[in-house]
């Protein structure tokens, strides 16, 4: 099943991804100046729950989007196996 972000929803994953990319260049230039510890983990902290709302919009979109319209062509089976799939390949990134 090819699935891909809606547009509206791709532009606002870019901007969330500008912004971590500006977060992570921030982290390191922190470990340049050798900054504290606590500090440079409360930015990677950060940065990774920045992620996961951009996994979250991204499955919230496959599940609205994608697996509905595959629910809806009536691919029932196919459509399970990717939305497991999907599933499973975020899971195994965490």
């Amino acid at each position: 099943m090819d699935c891909r972000l809606q547009d509206e929803l791709s532009m606002q994953i870019e901007k969330k991804l500008n912004r971590i990319q500006g977060q992570v260049n921030g982290i390191s230039k922190m470990v340049l100046e050798n900054r504290n510890c606590d500090d440079i983990l409360t930015q990677i902290s950060a940065v990774r729950c920045a992620l996961d709302g951009v996994a979250k919009d991204v499955m919230f979109n496959h599940i609205g989007h994608c697996v509905k319209k595959g629910m809806e062509s009536g691919d029932y089976e196919k459509t399970v196996d990717n939305l497991i799939g999907t599933v499973g390949k975020y899971i195994r990134s965490k």
